[in-house]
């Protein structure tokens, strides 16, 4: 019996010696964060505007949305049908800029800094 107990030691020092013979084990690579930072509020809301005064300007098939479901506040909503409303009633009279300039205005003035 204690000629096993000793030929176990043995091995199991053998087997930690051999575990470290190997080297230290090298350094983990750095973390990253794989999450973006939250984008600014103002690029969303103009993003969002553009997006449906350009539904709404093209005459795209009514899928009954409200605000709410187009993901807009009511001030984005009441901005929003007041910009599609003036740039309807100026027709091709209008600058491409328009949309653009009334929406970034629109909210830079909705959105709070």
């Amino acid at each position: 019996m204690t000629r096993a107990v000793g030929w176990l030691g043995v091995a199991l020092l053998g087997a930690v010696l051999a575990g470290c013979a190997a080297g230290p084990v090298p350094p983990a690579p750095p973390q990253f964060s794989a999450t973006p930072p939250p984008p600014d509020p103002v690029t969303v809301c103009v993003n969002q505007l553009t997006y449906w005064a350009a539904e709404d300007l093209r005459g795209a098939p009514d899928q009954g949305y409200d605000y709410q479901h187009r993901g807009l506040s009511s001030q984005q909503a009441d901005a929003l049908r007041e910009i599609v409303d003036d740039a309807r009633a100026l027709g091709d009279s209008r600058s491409d800029a328009f949309v653009p300039d009334r929406v970034q205005a629109a909210c830079a003035s909705i959105i709070p800094r």
